[in-house]
């Protein structure tokens, strides 16, 4: 049986054309959903949900989970004053990226996160995110591309001793998109960087070996009988890119894969 991988989802206004009060859903991009169906998954789009039992009720049926891009993350989930560039932010949507992150880790599950994804899996394990780039940081590379979705606008350097060298056909540069204007500042103790601009500045993270890691009393830990931990995420959007450069399916692959051997939940 394939592999069910959950997708968080933008929470998305209704312009209504009648009068009454406002509408919120789910809304997601295909790129994402058929990434993962080009990859061997299926995917599950996970709309909002109120409750820590219906969260979890998700967390067991699915074999994955994919972090999807998106709105700012709430500086309160890292215990951060907001500052001014601070986007448009949707506590909600943290609050349940968090509890399902935090369950599926538990269970021993992967997880991949794009853009926000990686952003929000870090302040989730203890991190903190630069809040706006263009007034935190003097920088010369341009993160939010005026530019078509699959074009590749600056280069990323990869830690040949990571897993996403592997999962892109071991290349230690390549280019990539680029759609944020927030990223990560203090990198959570449980994860590392794998991957940089030419200025430094962090494009993907991977869970640290047990060994190497700092642990803290309010991180989620990893089911150590699932075996290596696939938690993985990246800052650019390689579902935008993977028809065009088809390595970047085998961060997807990677994910399916992951998934594919993980134990059936307990009922």
């Amino acid at each position: 049986m394939k592999p069910l991988i959950g997708l968080t989802c933008y929470r998305h206004k209704f312009d209504l054309s009648t009068p009454g009060p406002d509408l919120l859903g789910a809304q997601l991009s295909d790129d994402y959903s058929q990434g993962v169906e080009a990859a061997g998954g299926v995917p599950l789009l996970i709309p909002y949900l109120a409750t820590k039992d219906a969260v979890l009720a998700v967390a067991e049926r699915i074999d994955g989970l994919l972090l999807t891009g998106g709105n700012d993350v709430d500086p309160a989930s890292y215990g951060t004053e907001p500052e001014v560039g601070l986007g448009v932010v949707y506590p909600q949507r943290d609050q349940l990226e968090i509890r399902l992150l935090r369950e599926v880790m538990r269970m021993g599950k992967p997880v991949f996160g794009i853009c926000r994804g990686l952003q929000l899996m870090n302040a989730a394990l203890g991190g903190t995110l630069v809040q706006d780039l263009g007034r935190a940081k003097q920088s010369k590379i341009q993160h939010s591309q005026k530019a078509p979705r699959h074009h590749m606008s600056h280069t990323v350097h990869i830690d040949p001793d990571s897993r996403i060298y592997t999962l892109l056909g071991q290349r230690k540069k390549l280019r990539t998109n680029s759609y944020h204007h927030q990223a990560v500042q203090q990198l959570a103790p449980s994860l590392r960087a794998v991957a940089w601009d030419d200025e430094g500045l962090i494009e993907a993270v991977e869970w640290k070996a047990a060994g190497d890691r700092r642990k803290r009393a309010d991180t989620p830990e990893w089911d150590s009988s699932a075996g290596q931990p696939f938690i993985v995420a990246v800052q650019w959007h390689p579902e935008n890119l993977w028809r065009t450069a088809p390595e970047f399916l085998g961060l997807f692959r990677g994910l399916v894969e992951a998934a594919g051997t993980v134990p059936c939940s307990a009922e």
